[in-house]
């Protein structure tokens, strides 16, 4: 009997230490571990629309039905299409959407509708907008007096766009409509970066209430090509229609602006009034520091803006006042008027008995100097800088530089270079000034002083030495002896009378 009862025992225990006992081997599991149970797949909603219609026009609908009872319908896009409760979806303007029926314990169904455009009402172009610009002015690129600028790539539609919209410009669009219609608004927009959010850099009105684009992103790209952008639908009134965009932050730039509606009507923009331009005597002026001039030939009630109040500021009546030295632009405007701009150089004060000498003045082997984006006739090219002088750029090797000029008192004199660093954009630091010029005044050499640095890209006086000037005409030399482009960049040369 034990017999019996023990041999199945062992036997049991030798075919589980061999792995042969199949209710212990794990089942389609390499690593060995307890497999779990498995969850039924969730049936998925089968959504289909009437007579398989996809596309709908504005205002136009179209049944859904989910296989299912009791489902939860939703639009991806209610400014495009929405859906009731029972599955009606109804185009709200053009564009593409998503609908989707849920219920709890399936997987979503979808269905994508298409909102087909109507046809157009009328194509109305930004540039016959009315442009307003908050400091009188837009970028150069736009070319100042507009914001009207020339599309020589893209898509604009006739090669021009309106651009450069900063914060607080505005841009009043008007046009005319015989009745009273329903439209879609769509506007041309570009922009070479992408804007999270066009309704905060720009507020737009159409008859004075609130509109904003159906979807705020607005993606952008390198290549600046204009897409649309959907205002959804508004009423349009018999009579004038004022379409305003008034700009936040810098916003994209601006093509047409487009009508489509399922109604027939008239519609017509009506491009702003012609403006005058203001007219100011001077353009370019330059004035010293603490000095004073008058803006003339602006009319009564102009606006006068400094760009930048540390160099210059203007007073309400045009009066101009020199702070520091450099560069700035006084804008004047007048409401439903062109603009001005007036360029102020803004010199250092001059000393009483100071004289200076202009280095763009000179000229180089009998040649004056010449720009610096121009073929180069001359072993030196001059070139505006970023703060406003004009310097000398771009020294050929032995070029030499010769400036004359009229002194009334003969006498000893401190000389000094204004300049930079060399190079043409005067960013090579200059470790020993004597090892790249050699300096003559009236034929005679001037010993620059030892280990005499020039560095950075601010324009400073350097002092060189003394000399002896002549009553009447003197002559300065500059010779470059290094290499090209070592010399330094400058502006002028100013001599000092000693005490």
């Amino acid at each position: 009997m034990k017999k019996k009862i023990i041999l199945p025992m062992i036997a049991a225990s030798l075919l589980f230490g061999m792995g042969l006992v199949a209710c212990d081997k794990p089942a389609n599991n390499t690593s060995g571990n307890q497999t779990t149970s498995s969850i039924p797949a969730q049936p998925k909603i089968n959504v289909t629309a009437a007579d398989n219609k996809k596309a709908i026009d504005i205002d136009g609908e179209v049944q859904l039905t989910a296989d299912q009872e009791g489902v939860a319908w939703k639009s991806s896009d209610e400014k495009i299409a929405t859906v009731d409760a029972n599955g009606k979806v109804k185009g709200i303007a053009s564009g593409d959407v998503t609908i989707t029926a849920s219920k709890e314990g399936f997987k979503n169904g979808t269905i994508s509708i298409h909102v087909n455009k109507p046809a157009a009402l009328a194509t109305l172009k930004m540039e016959d907008a009315d442009h307003f610009a908050a400091d009188g002015w837009w970028g150069t690129d736009a070319g100042g007096y507009t914001p009207v600028y020339a599309r020589s790539s893209g898509n604009a539609s006739d090669a021009q766009c309106i651009a450069h919209m900063d914060n607080g410009d505005k841009e009043t669009l008007t046009f005319t409509s015989d009745k009273a219609v329903k439209a879609e608004l769509v506007v041309m927009m570009a922009s070479r970066t992408a804007v999270e959010d066009l309704t905060a850099v720009m507020d737009v009105k159409l008859n004075n209430a609130a509109i904003a684009p159906a979807n705020k992103a607005f993606e952008g790209g390198s290549s600046s090509e204009f897409a649309e952008v959907s205002f959804g639908q508004v009423d349009l009134v018999a009579g004038d229609n004022v379409l305003l965009f008034e700009f936040k932050a810098s916003a994209p730039y601006m093509d047409d602006v487009m009508l489509y509606s399922k109604e027939t009507a008239t519609v017509a923009a009506k491009p702003a009034a012609a403006k005058d331009t203001i007219t100011i005597t001077n353009t370019e002026l330059t004035i010293e520091q603490e000095a004073t001039l008058q803006l003339n030939g602006a009319p009564e009630g102009a606006t006068y803006v400094s760009s930048d109040e540390t160099k210059a500021t203007v007073s309400n009546t045009g009066l101009v006042t020199g702070v520091a030295k450099g560069s700035v632009n006084i804008t004047v405007f007048k409401a439903g008027m062109i603009s001005a701009r007036v360029a102020i150089t803004v010199t250092e004060k001059v000393v009483a008995g100071e004289l200076r000498v202009q280095a763009e003045d000179g000229t180089c082997g009998g040649a004056a100097l010449t720009e610096a984006d121009a073929e180069n006739p001359t072993a030196i090219v001059k070139r505006p800088t970023s703060t406003g002088e004009t310097c000398t750029a771009q020294w050929a090797a032995n070029a030499v530089l010769v400036m004359t000029f009229n002194a009334q008192n003969a006498g000893s004199y401190k000389l000094y270079l204004n300049g930079r660093a060399g190079g043409q954009y005067g960013m090579s630091n200059i470790e020993d000034l004597k090892a790249v010029i050699e300096v003559k005044v009236n034929d005679a050499a001037l010993a620059i002083p030892d280990a005499l640095a020039i560095s950075g890209r601010t324009f400073t006086d350097y002092l060189l030495g003394n000399v002896t000037l002549k009553a009447g005409d003197n002559k300065i030399e500059i010779k470059a002896i290094g290499e090209a482009d070592t010399a330094p960049n400058i502006d002028f040369m100013k001599l000092v009378p000693n005490a």
